[in-house]
This record gives structure tokens, C-alpha cells and sequence, in this order.
């Protein structure tokens, strides 16, 4: 193999990078944000922590669950096993939703029902307003 001393009319080998530069030095600097409250150690009530982890535990088995006990039954026709995995997924969605309610209740202090109220949905009164409406129009 000859030695590049050998070729004196050989080029450099090409360097594809030059062709950009100083990225350091040529590139926008991008300016800073300060945000409030970052980095510092925010306390957390601990019946939300607790509501909010086993809240995303129960919606990620819901999610595998469902999406897996489909491909099951889908692509390779095992219904049984197919059926098992959406219940189970079906079931952790019903629990996420049923503890999305508890924590309304109970940690937030929230009553889904008057804030229908306060909003002014009463789904009697708007039934009666249709109702009406039918009647004179």
C-alpha cells in the first residue's frame, strides 16, 4: 500500500463538515426564561399524589389492555385471550374514571352535579325548555 509521501498530487480527502462552520459561534443565541417556582420543592398534598398515581397506573393498564386484547383478537384470533385483556383494560378504565370521581368528592371538594347547576346545565330544565319550544314553534 503506497504511502501518501508517495503521491505528492493526491488531494486532501474532503471534510464534509466545513461547509457549516462554527456552529458555536455562528448560531442565534437563544435568550433565557425565568420561570417562577422552577426548581424549587413544590409540596404536594398527599391524597392528590395518591389519586394521581394510581390514577395513571389504572389508565396505563386500561390503555395495554384494550389496545392489546384487540391486536390479540385481531391479527391472531385468540378471542379468549383477546376478551380477557379488554375486560381487564375495560375494568381499569371504569376505576379511573370511578376514582377521578372519588377525588372530586372527597379531596377537591367538588360536586359534579352543582357545578351543572352553577353552570346553568340542568339537563331537567333544558328537557322541559325543549319541550316547550316544540310546543310554540
Amino acid at each position: 500500500m503506497p504511502d501518501s509521501d508517495q503521491w505528492p498530487d493526491e488531494p486532501d480527502e474532503p471534510d464534509p463538515e466545513s461547509r457549516w462552520g462554527d456552529p458555536e459561534r455562528d448560531l442565534v443565541s437563544v435568550p433565557e426564561v425565568d420561570v417562577p417556582g422552577e426548581g424549587e420543592n413544590i409540596a404536594v398534598d398527599g391524597d392528590l399524589a395518591k389519586f394521581f398515581w394510581v390514577t395513571v397506573i389504572y389508565a396505563n393498564v386500561a390503555v395495554a389492555g384494550v389496545s392489546v386484547g384487540a391486536m390479540l383478537v385481531a391479527f391472531r384470533g385468540q378471542w379468549i385471550w383477546g376478551g380477557v385483556a379488554v375486560a381487564v383494560g375495560l375494568f381499569a378504565l371504569f376505576r379511573t374514571y370511578d376514582l377521578y370521581g372519588t377525588y372530586r368528592e372527597q379531596v377537591a371538594g367538588d360536586d359534579p352535579e352543582s357545578d351543572a347547576e352553577v353552570a346553568g346545565d340542568d339537563p331537567e330544565s333544558d328537557a322541559e325548555a325543549a319541550d316547550s319550544d316544540e310546543h310554540n314553534g
